[in-house]
This record gives structure tokens, C-alpha cells and sequence, in this order.
């Protein structure tokens, strides 16, 4: 029962968003307005409300993110290995590698951390806002280092890179955690009139976020060449997680602490892989069949970790 209480809001929320969509009861510019939404401002208002009054335990934040990283990189090594055995073209290399091990942490890993850990841990949500600002740092370098060595040739390419990591210093959810972390840091309580509105707005991001991947999943990209999607698919939901139990020993965490790492490490494949595979180079179409199938093939792997795992 307790799986069922944990996971079945998480895809209820996500059915909701596909319902709506597919039934036309909200336009598509609806979705893509609401993701935008909830991008800038729900979920910046989340950790900002959350991150600068919480009681911030920064060793073992720091266990988390390094256990959360080692777990990345040997995802990472482990399909590069397969890649090659499957012989694969180098733009396809690129977006089966950047499937394999980048997820989907602000939109899937945190909800579901905050609703199946949360119960277990008050801390949980404190540490997952906290460490999600690393998640999205580590698999944005990881992607762009993948994506530029196998992606085609093209002109200005180090200007796209330059520019893309101006936008990452600019990710509204990175700046989000320095801002909750300096006023956490520094003391500072934000009056009550702007602290009440954030919280708000931070109450209603995991809802919003859940209904915006429904209404953004797109099934009909499954069509087309199903052995690296699945295989890719695979690692990112099933070998991905299992590295992290492999390492849990490695590193000084608690339980509840381990599997927030864990977490992060089996969400589905981020739909920004599909943007970036396609911007620099890289196979798109399968970048985009890997987003869908593991996000379907999740809704089978995130029970089975949480009862593997609590």
C-alpha cells in the first residue's frame, strides 16, 4: 500500500496531463505555457520558499551529490561501452549516451522523491531542493561534452557551446538554490508578503510539473528503430539505479539519504535531451524515443526501487 500511496499520485498527475491533451480539453499552447510557468516561476518559488529557511546539512548534502555523480559517470562509461558494441553512427552515439544517463530530476526525480520519501524523512525535501541545482549542473556538462564530440560538424559550434552555458549560469533553477542558500547562509528572512506568495506558488509546483510532462509526452516518437531506444531506455531506468545500489557502501548516508540519490539516478530521460540532441547535431529522433519509452518504462521501475530500496 505504501508503493501505491507513493507512485500512483505521481502517474495520476501525469494521465491527467496526457488526458487533457489528447482530448483537446486544453490546447496545446496550454502546455506549453504551463511548462514555461512552471519552469520560471513555480518551481523557483519552490526552492527559494523551501531552501532559505530549511536547516541546511551540507556534509551530507555533499555525500548525496558525490554519490549522485559517481553513479552519473559510471552510467555514462557503461553505455559508451555499449554504443560501441552496437556500432552505432556517431550522431546516434551521442543522443543513446545523453539518454542513458541524463533524467528528468526537476519534473520527475523531485516529485517523486517528495512524495514517496517524505513521509519516511521531514529532511527529504530539504535535501532533494538543495542538491537539485548539482543534478541539473551535472547532466547539462556531461550532455554538452557528449553532444559535441559526436555531433555533426557545423559552424559557429563553440558559439552554441559559449552560449549554452551562459543559459545554464542563467537556469532560473540553479539561481533559485544560490539565492535560497544565501539568504539561508546569510540569516535574511524575506517578509512576510513575498515569503507567503512563493510558498504558494512552491505548494502548487509538483502538481503543475506532473500535469505539464503528461501533457508533454509524445508516444508517437516511439515509432522508428526500437533496439538502441529500448536498450538506452533501459539503462536509464534499470542499470542507472542498480549502479546506485552497487555504491551505496562507498558513501556515509542513511537510508532515506541514499535513496534520494537513487532517485535522481533512475528518473526517465529528460526531455531536454531531444532539444539538445537535435540543436547540436545529434539524433533527435532517437533522443525523443528514449524520452518516451523511458518515461513509460518508469512507471514499472520506480515501484520495484522502492521496494528494493525501502
Amino acid at each position: 500500500m505504501f508503493i501505491l500511496n507513493s507512485i500512483a499520485p505521481i502517474f495520476l498527475l501525469i494521465a491527467l496531463g496526457k488526458i487533457l491533451r489528447v482530448t483537446d480539453f486544453m490546447p496545446e499552447m496550454f502546455f506549453k505555457g504551463l511548462n514555461k510557468f512552471v519552469f520560471w516561476f513555480a518551481l523557483p518559488s519552490l526552492l527559494i520558499s523551501r531552501i532559505s529557511v530549511a536547516e541546511l546539512e551540507m556534509a551530507t548534502i555533499s555525500q548525496i551529490v558525490l554519490m549522485f555523480a559517481v553513479g552519473t559517470i559510471l552510467s555514462l562509461i557503461v553505455a559508451w561501452v555499449i554504443a560501441r558494441m552496437l556500432k552505432l553512427s556517431a550522431p546516434s552515439t551521442g543522443s543513446f549516451i545523453q539518454g542513458s544517463f541524463r533524467g528528468n530530476g526537476a519534473f520527475i526525480g523531485l516529485p517523486v522523491i517528495v512524495y514517496t520519501l517524505g513521509a519516511l524523512d521531514p529532511r527529504t525535501e530539504m535535501l532533494a531542493t538543495v542538491i537539485l541545482a548539482p543534478v541539473v549542473i551535472t547532466f547539462n556538462i556531461l550532455g554538452v561534452i557528449v553532444l559535441t564530440h559526436y555531433g555533426r560538424k557545423h559552424n559557429g559550434a563553440g558559439t552554441s557551446i559559449a552560449a549554452f552555458f551562459i543559459q545554464l549560469i542563467k537556469n532560473p533553477l540553479i539561481m533559485s538554490c544560490v539565492v535560497g542558500i544565501a539568504l539561508n547562509v546569510a540569516g535574511i528572512q524575506l517578509p512576510l508578503f513575498i515569503y507567503r506568495p512563493l510558498e504558494a506558488l512552491g505548494s502548487a509546483a509538483l502538481a503543475l510539473i506532473l500535469v505539464s510532462i503528461g501533457g508533454g509526452l509524445e508516444f508517437e516518437k516511439l515509432r522508428g528503430s526500437a533496439s538502441p531506444t529500448l536498450i538506452a531506455s533501459l539503462i536509464k531506468v534499470v542499470i542507472t539505479p542498480a549502479i546506485g545500489f552497487l555504491i551505496i557502501g562507498l558513501f556515509q548516508l542513511d537510508q532515506t539519504e541514499s535513496m534520494i540519490a537513487i532517485f535522481y539516478l533512475a528518473c526517465p530521460a529528460a526531455g531536454m535531451s531531444y532539444v539538445m540532441a537535435e540543436v547540436m547535431g545529434n539524433d533527435g529522433p532517437l533522443a525523443g524515443r528514449i524520452v518516451a519509452l523511458s518515461t513509460l518504462l518508469s512507471a514499472i521501475t520506480l515501484p520495484i526501487i522502492i521496494a528494493l530500496g525501502l
